[in-house]
C-alpha cells in the first residue's frame, strides 16, 4: 500500500496510539489537538488496561438501581434534571441496550477490542522506551452482589481468569482495605499505566521524533471534495484521509457532513491524593461505588462516576466530595489531606461501544471516537483497526459491531449538505 496522506483529529490516547500504528506503516501523519497531547479526557484516565473489560455500562439490573441512586449525593450517577428532554433518546437507547440478549451481543464485541490491548500496545511501548509506564498488578473487585453474577460469567467466558477471595485472601492481596469487605473478585491479567497524562505526551513525542507533525490548533471544520480537509485555525490542511478522534468534540465536527451521532458527555471526576500514607498492591474496584482505585507515581487516584450536566457547567464539588468519601470508605488509613481535583468529559454511546471504521457517505473519513469510561484500554485496538482500513487489509478485529449504521434512523437522519464539499 502506497504511504497516504492522514489527518488525525484528536490526540488524547485514542489519536495519539492510532497516529502512532499509521505512522509505522509508513503514513505521512498530521495529529490535530486544540490544547495539548493528553490534556481532555485522556489525562485524567484511571489508566486501567484490562483485557477482562467486557462488561457494558447499561445492564439489566441498573435500571431498579437508578431512582435509589438520584437520592444519593454520593450515588454513582447524578443529573441536571432540566438536561432530561435533551438527552431522553439517548437514554431511552441506554436503557435498551442493557436487556440480557443485548448485554451478550455487546460483551462479545469489547471482547473482541479490549482482549488483545497489552499485546498491541506493548510493542509500541517497547518501540518508545516506555514499558515502566505500564505495569501488572491485577485488579480487585470488592463488594459485588449477587447482581453481578452476569459480569463475572460475561468475564469467564471471554476466557479470563477470575480469582474468587474470601476474608483472608483480601487481606493478604489488600492489607491497606476495609475489614467490611468480606468477599472479592481478582482479576490477574489486567494491567495499568501509572502516569496515564505523561503516557500520552510521551507517545506524542515519540510520534513526532519519527517525523510526525503536531498541529496545535481547534480544528473548527471538516469537509470532503475528493480528499479530506481539515480548516484549524486560519488555515486549512488538505490529506488524502483524516481519522475522527475528537473524544465528545467529535459530534459537532461530525455535523459538518450532515452526520448526527449518539454521542453525549458524561462528566467524570477523580481526586488523586497526593500523600496517601499507604500503598496499594492491586487496582481497587468498589463496585457499589462504581469508582476504581488505582496507585500510581503521583499517589492514589480513585476515579469514576457518572454526571449529566449542562455542557460547560462548573465542575460540581459534591460529585469529587463523593470520591473522597468512597475511599475513605475503601481504605480507612487512607490520609485524604492533601489532594487534586480533576473534572473530564467523556464521549459516550447508549450501547458502551465505540463508534470506527469508515464514515458511511464519505470513505476518506474514519471514525474512532465514543469510548467512554474505556479510552485507554480500546486504543489500541482501535489503532489496529483504523490502521488495517487504512491499508486496505482485512481487519484483524472485526468492525462490523462498532460501525456508525448501527444506529439508525432517526439519530442518522440528516442528509448531506453543502459543507460536504468545497474548493479552497
Amino acid at each position: 500500500m502506497a504511504s497516504r496522506s492522514i489527518g488525525v483529529i484528536g490526540a488524547g490516547i485514542i489519536g495519539t496510539v492510532t497516529a502512532c500504528f499509521l505512522q509505522r506503516d509508513g503514513h505521512d501523519v498530521t495529529l490535530y489537538e486544540r490544547e495539548a497531547p493528553g490534556s481532555a479526557a485522556s489525562g485524567g484516565n484511571s489508566g486501567v488496561l484490562s483485557p477482562a473489560a467486557v462488561v457494558p455500562v447499561s445492564m439489566p439490573h441498573l435500571l431498579s438501581s437508578v431512582p435509589g441512586w438520584f437520592m444519593d449525593p454520593e450515588a454513582p450517577l447524578t443529573m441536571d434534571w432540566r438536561q432530561a428532554p435533551r438527552l431522553l433518546p439517548w437514554l431511552i437507547a441506554f436503557v435498551r441496550a442493557g436487556r440480557e440478549d443485548r448485554v451478550r451481543a455487546i460483551s462479545g464485541a469489547l471482547a473482541a477490542l479490549n482482549g488483545p490491548t497489552l499485546s498491541l500496545l506493548r510493542p509500541l511501548l517497547r518501540e518508545a522506551g516506555l514499558e515502566s509506564l505500564v505495569v501488572n498488578k491485577g485488579m480487585l473487585y470488592v463488594g459485588a452482589g449477587p447482581e453481578d453474577r452476569l459480569a463475572t460469567e460475561l468475564r469467564q467466558r471471554s476466557g479470563h481468569i477470575v480469582e474468587f477471595l474470601g476474608p483472608q485472601g483480601l487481606r493478604d492481596l489488600e492489607p491497606a482495605l476495609s475489614t467490611e469487605f468480606t468477599h472479592g473478585l481478582f482479576l490477574p491479567e489486567t494491567a495499568h499505566t501509572t502516569d496515564p497524562h505523561r503516557l500520552v505526551t510521551s507517545l506524542a513525542t515519540h510520534f513526532e521524533r519519527n517525523g510526525g507533525k503536531i498541529v496545535i490548533e481547534e480544528v473548527s471544520r471538516l469537509a470532503v471534495d475528493g480528499q479530506a480537509w481539515i480548516e484549524a485555525g486560519e488555515k486549512l490542511h488538505r490529506h488524502d484521509m483524516a481519522v475522527v478522534a475528537a473524544g465528545v468534540w467529535s459530534r459537532r465536527l461530525l455535523g459538518d457532513l450532515g452526520y448526527d451521532v449518539p454521542l453525549v458527555s458524561q462528566r467524570g471526576y477523580h481526586v488523586t491524593f497526593q500523600e496517601p500514607g499507604i500503598t496499594l498492591n492491586t487496582v481497587i474496584m468498589p463496585v457499589d461505588a462504581a469508582a476504581s482505585i488505582v496507585p500510581m507515581e503521583m499517589g492514589i487516584r480513585i476515579g469514576g462516576t457518572v454526571e449529566f450536566a449542562r455542557p460547560g457547567a462548573p465542575a460540581n464539588r459534591s460529585r469529587s466530595d463523593a470520591r473522597c468519601s468512597h475511599a475513605r470508605h475503601a481504605l480507612p488509613s487512607l490520609d485524604t489531606a492533601r489532594h487534586t481535583v480533576w473534572m473530564g468529559e467523556r464521549p459516550c454511546t447508549p450501547d458502551s461501544l465505540p463508534i470506527l471504521g469508515r464514515a458511511p457517505r464519505h470513505p476518506q473519513i474514519l471514525f474512532a471516537f465514543g469510548h467512554g469510561h474505556q479510552g485507554m484500554i480500546g486504543a489500541a485496538g482501535t489503532a489496529a483497526i483504523i490502521a488495517d482500513l487504512v491499508a486496505e487489509r482485512t481487519p484483524a478485529i472485526d468492525p462490523q459491531p462498532f460501525a456508525s449504521d448501527r444506529f439508525r434512523d432517526p439519530l442518522f437522519r440528516r442528509k448531506s449538505n453543502a459543507a460536504d464539499r468545497f474548493s479552497p
